[in-house]
């Protein structure tokens, strides 16, 4: 009901992700938005490198993205450069003209106990940046780092994920079995009648309408 204010809803980050949220930011920015609501309710999560091409649309060159840490404690930290992939990935790429591209608008990141993993990054990434406010639930704390493993080597078929490490936001502090804790933190109250929150209104939906207005204040 606010046209200065973009609804954008992530349901997961894949490799189309990336170049979906950059269509969808210009046509609410040619539309007339000035703030943003990044709806991360119920995402689980999903690639890093699709993550880290979001990210780069707020953050600096140079900044630190995130810290993984294996099971041996070796530490390797991830900073934003521009990126080039081909294949499935070809819509991961960081182009230089795109780092920060949204950073100076005002925004809140809309969060509940289902958003998880790298949606977890995305939001304590910005919120280590002081680049947004969180709103909504504490989230679910998944934070470790997964491998896949071709069992095929060893004459078996299919592959096995083991957990080989953790990973942590620029902030350092791993989040997995914690959350993050929004710092406006809102439930859903009775118009919303127990329905999956695609289906709300606006006004049937509190956290959505507390983000807006954390994102216009945002914008004052």
């Amino acid at each position: 009901t606010d046209p200065r204010v973009g609804i954008v809803r992530i349901s997961q980050f894949d490799t189309a992700t990336p170049v979906q949220f950059r269509k969808t930011m210009e046509e609410l920015i040619s539309g007339g938005c000035t703030a943003f609501v990044y709806d991360l309710r119920n995402n689980p999560g999903g690639d890093l490198k699709s993550v880290t091409a979001v990210l780069a649309f707020f953050l600096n060159e140079g900044d630190l993205v995130l810290s993984t840490v294996a099971k041996n404690g070796d530490t390797e930290k991830s900073y934003l450069t521009p990126a080039k992939y081909n294949g499935d990935y070809a819509g991961c790429s960081i182009e230089k003209s795109d780092i920060g591209r949204y950073r100076s608008y005002p925004n809140a990141v809309l969060v509940n106990g289902n958003t998880a993993s790298a949606a977890e990054l995305f939001t304590a990434a910005l919120r280590d940046y002081h680049l947004t406010q969180i709103v909504g639930e504490k989230t679910f704390g998944k934070g470790i780092l997964q491998s896949i493993y071709d069992l095929s080597h060893f004459g078996y078929k299919g592959a096995i994920k083991l957990t080989t490490g953790y990973y942590c936001p620029p902030c350092g502090e791993n989040y997995h079995g914690v959350g993050i804790t929004p710092e406006i933190q809102k439930q859903q109250g009775e118009a919303a009648g127990g329905k999956n929150f695609y289906l709300l209104t606006e006004a049937e939906d509190d956290q959505l309408r507390a983000a807006v207005s954390a994102a216009v204040r945002n914008f004052s």
